[in-house]
């Protein structure tokens, strides 16, 4: 999805979303992250001070989610993030960020689609 106000990321095992991490194992690296707080149920906010940011832990199906059980769930298969273009510099952070969550985990960080209307662009590859 592609957006003028917002970039829209996914942190993925593969692109069928079949690939699952125990749910406290990510929460725990999101926790960890220094950068990230709590807001809800699997689901964080930045820390103040930082740029705005919004990154939620799913058990989707095949990408798609909005039940609650998929915000409540014991694996997590992926990780959606919103971030703010309202500052274009915070783009660094975003990535910097996301990179580092992404190797922690061994999944790949995909942006949905660049401003060339470029869909899955893979920022970070998963390491074999």
């Amino acid at each position: 999805m592609w957006s003028h106000l917002y970039w829209y990321y996914e942190i993925r095992g593969n692109e069928t979303y079949s690939q699952q991490l125990l749910t406290n194992d990510v929460l725990s690296v999101l926790e960890n992250t220094g950068k990230l707080k709590a807001k809800g149920n699997q689901e964080f906010c930045n820390m103040e001070g930082l740029p705005w940011i919004n990154v939620t832990a799913i058990n989707s199906r095949n990408g798609s989610y909005g039940r609650a059980e998929d915000f409540n769930s014991e694996w997590v298969n992926l990780i959606a993030i919103i971030g703010s273009k309202s500052t274009p510099e915070n783009e660094t952070f975003y990535i910097s960020l996301l990179t580092d969550i992404a190797e922690k985990i061994n999944w790949k960080l995909i942006l949905e689609e660049d401003d060339n209307d470029n869909e899955n662009v893979v920022l970070r590859k998963k390491t074999p």
